[in-house]
């Protein structure tokens, strides 16, 4: 397989990936570096008001407004271990901890992928793992300290295990990575869509008896939880009267704030409204690993772009965008590939106004192009662009499914990961 346009296409793409991150790197380390351990200064500050019995909701453990803790309060304990080593050992534990999380988490793309193709060559290997130990929606993760890259090694491993038939793993997994940030709990519907009952009951289970379990450390820590932490995540007050071209969000709400300025509502409700009849063509069919590979996708990434997401949630997705990238045949192939490339490119309109300006055009072709471009990444950006033609794709290969699926014309991979 690693010799057919099909490679070529994933290495373009997982290149893409890793020089965005390592630009992203360079680009921190150069101009923002106090933006290095921001996250973590927090998770370390928390653990440190724990034990000394001060609050740790409603006010910055580091002092500063915006850096509060917004995980329950039994996440904490995960943290405490780290206050006994020095803050920078600490930290340099805690990002070697994420490395490591990386490398099984690429480990599990490659073998899922040679499960269902040909063993992938070295440099194939080495591009999988560059793209999620440092591609570019890693590196904020790393750089911040955020708990992401382990986040997406539970996703990954929720949905795998689901594939071999282990539904209790399977569930465990996912709620975990659920009581941690949430929002992967919409990925519970792909449980419901493979009908795993004890997957989604396990999910269930384990998510909320550790939020219950959190209330052996005082009940008013987890009412603190929910009223100063969970729920003023759910309004986002950035898309009141239309989102900015420069901001963070990757998500259908960015082209909505600007329909619906005033009315949270009617963005949710919109991103709603649009995404379920793509995610529900979009996981019709799961009768063969591609398809349920389709299907997967179609579902996780609708759950995101739904969502108020900031782009570094979408290492969540390297499973299953990486092994598409290799497995995805037939129709709405290209149109995957080509919104995963584009899905690479994070520039925004500040970026874009900058190269502009620095190509040196005359003033009426930099304004000619600026007028065009202007209103097209206020509306969204390249990743949200890039991941609706990847939705478009699973949606295009679905309507063809049976009788153009590959693996029912002759193709010997057709074994789930069982």
């Amino acid at each position: 397989m690693s010799r057919t346009p099909a490679a070529v296409g994933a290495r373009v793409v997982l290149a893409l990936g890793a020089v965005f991150g390592l630009v992203s790197l360079v680009e921190t380390a150069i101009a923002t570096p106090g933006e290095v351990a921001l996250n973590f200064q927090v998770y370390y500050g928390a653990a440190e008001a724990f034990l000394a019995g001060e609050p740790l909701y409603g006010q910055s453990p580091v002092g500063v407004g915006w850096l509060v803790y917004l995980y329950p309060p039994l996440s904490v304990l995960a943290f405490i271990p780290l206050v006994l080593l020095p803050y920078s050992v600490a930290f340099a534990v805690f990002t070697g901890v994420s490395l490591l999380g990386g490398l099984v988490l690429a480990g599990v793309l490659v073998r899922v992928v040679e499960r269902h193709g040909e063993p992938l060559e070295r440099v194939d290997r080495a591009l999988v793992v560059a793209f999620v130990v440092c591609g570019i929606y890693t590196v904020p993760s790393l750089v911040f300290g955020q708990v992401n890259l382990l986040l997406a090694l539970a996703v990954a491993v929720g949905f795998t295990a689901i594939a071999a038939g282990r539904e209790l793993r399977a569930g465990s997994t996912l709620g975990l990575a659920a009581f941690v940030k949430v929002f992967p709990a919409g990925f519970g519907l792909w449980y419901l869509r493979r009908r795993a009952p004890r997957a989604l009951l396990a999910a269930v289970a384990t998510g909320g008896g550790l939020l219950v379990a959190g209330l052996a450390l005082g009940p008013d820590l987890t009412v603190a939880y929910v009223t100063e932490a969970l729920l003023p995540r759910s309004s986002r007050a950035a898309f009141e009267g239309g989102l900015g071209p420069n901001a963070e969000f990757l998500t259908l709400r960015r082209p909505l704030s600007l329909l619906f300025p005033e009315s949270s509502l009617a963005r949710t409700v919109g991103a709603v409204v649009l995404l379920v009849p793509v995610v529900a063509v979009g996981c019709r069919r799961v009768d063969t690993p591609r398809q349920r590979l389709v299907a997967a996708f179609a579902i996780a990434a609708g759950v995101l772009l739904a969502l108020p997401s900031y782009p570094v949630y979408y290492v969540v997705l390297a499973y299953p965008l990486v092994p598409l990238l290799y497995l995805f045949e037939g129709p709405g192939r290209r149109l995957f590939l080509a919104g995963a490339g584009l899905a690479m490119v994070t520039v925004n309109l500040g970026d874009v106004r900058a190269g502009v300006t620095a190509l040196g055009l005359p003033a009426p072709a930099r304004e000619g192009v600026l007028a065009i471009l202007i209103p097209v990444l206020t509306a969204g950006t390249p990743p949200l662009y890039g991941f609706l033609l990847c939705l478009a794709g699973c949606v295009r290969f679905q309507i063809a499914a049976d009788e153009r699926d590959p693996e029912r014309t002759g193709d010997r991979h057709v074994s789930d990961e069982r």
